[in-house]
């Protein structure tokens, strides 16, 4: 299991003293911290800095601290405690930060959890090689149903997975499940074999292929295809993304500009299933067609694409959750590692 953050417990505490929005001076620090003094208080303060995950600002007695870009990233949240909170009463932010997704592009690993992730794409590539192709057409079609039931399930779908399996091989509906859901899980299965259809089309996303994908997720199921022109509200939560159709092509274009830029392709698939989660560009959907299109850059590459299938619900929209309003990815990072680990594991569908 990849651990949260490797820093010791006093710069953990000070980290989370901090909100995106907040500055404070080293006394203020200091006032909210009682187990520590102003001289070590001072050091670690400098030592954040050094590190980039905090920013000063002014001289002398009047330097503040703030967040960096990277420190509200990599902020290191306890989300039973945050989350025991109600939705009300927490102090996250409530409306879409802009500067996220700008310049500078931060790394979103650190060597021991790309080391991790390296480890388990190696074991992927080589149980692929040991491998015909008859196996890995019959391990691609095991991870279709299986992403199809799980990516479904975390958006309400109550289809179990037997039934998934039925529906996707035999065509063979559910008696005891609306057609509205059988719709959401065909839907997966056809955007997946859309995506296999020409794999190095999906190494440089854009908001044309998300565009085309959420089309397919949309079928039949009284989607709009377009961005949105309006407020979305999301249960459980107090933010509110953008409502204005340009600011959220804008928006959608700066994430995309940043996984362009990036050649670490665990990276683009991180920034895909949760920079289109938070910007939430269409009506609905939008969760189903971020997982989708994070796995079409994962196979697009040779790297093994995520199922889910061992995920849990709650600790999933409860990552994503914290994501909104606190923008912090450490817990939805340990998730994703955790699931990618699992998928090179368990899948033989890449011949490469």
């Amino acid at each position: 299991m990849i651990r949260l953050m490797r820093m010791d417990d006093t710069n953990n505490k000070i980290l989370l003293l901090f909100s995106p929005e907040s500055s404070l001076s080293s006394s203020m620090v200091h006032q909210r911290l009682a187990d520590a003094s102003l001289v070590t208080v001072k050091r670690r303060l400098a030592e954040l800095t050094r590190l980039e995950l905090l920013e000063s600002r002014g001289a002398g007695r009047s330097v503040t601290y703030s967040l960096s870009k990277k420190g509200i990233l990599l902020r290191p949240i306890n989300v039973d405690s945050y989350l025991s909170t109600d939705v009300d009463s927490r102090s996250g932010i409530t409306s879409f930060n802009f500067s996220l997704f700008d310049k500078p592009y931060v790394p979103l690993f650190d060597k021991e959890e790309l080391a991790a992730l390296e480890a388990a794409t190696a074991i992927y590539h080589a149980n692929a090689q040991s491998s015909d192709e008859a196996i890995h057409t019959k391990e691609l079609l095991r991870f279709i149903i299986e992403f199809s039931w799980k990516t479904s399930q975390i958006e309400g779908n109550t289809y179990d997975l037997i039934s998934t399996e039925r529906l996707l091989r035999y065509g063979e509906k559910s008696k005891t499940n609306t057609e509205y859901e059988a719709q959401m899980i065909l839907n997966q299965k056809e955007a997946l074999e859309l995506v296999l259809e020409n794999l190095s089309l999906w190494a440089k996303p854009t908001v044309a292929l998300l565009e085309k994908l959420h089309t397919i997720v949309g079928y039949k199921l009284d989607i709009s295809r377009n961005l949105r022109k309006g407020l979305v509200g999301i249960t459980g939560t107090n933010y509110r993304p953008l409502d204005n159709e340009f600011q959220i092509r804008e928006a959608l274009e700066q994430l995309f500009s940043w996984i362009q830029t990036t050649d670490n392709a665990y990276e683009k698939a991180l920034l895909c299933v949760l920079g289109i989660s938070y910007i939430q560009p269409f009506v609905d959907g939008n969760k189903r067609t971020s997982r989708l299109l994070s796995n079409a850059v994962l196979l697009s590459g040779g790297f093994a694409p995520l199922s889910y299938r061992s995920v849990d619900d709650r600790e999933y929209k409860e990552a994503t959750l914290v994501f909104y309003e606190q923008n912090s990815i450490v817990q939805f990072k340990k998730l994703f590692i955790d699931q990618y680990i699992f998928a090179a594991e368990n899948y033989n569908i890449s011949s490469k």
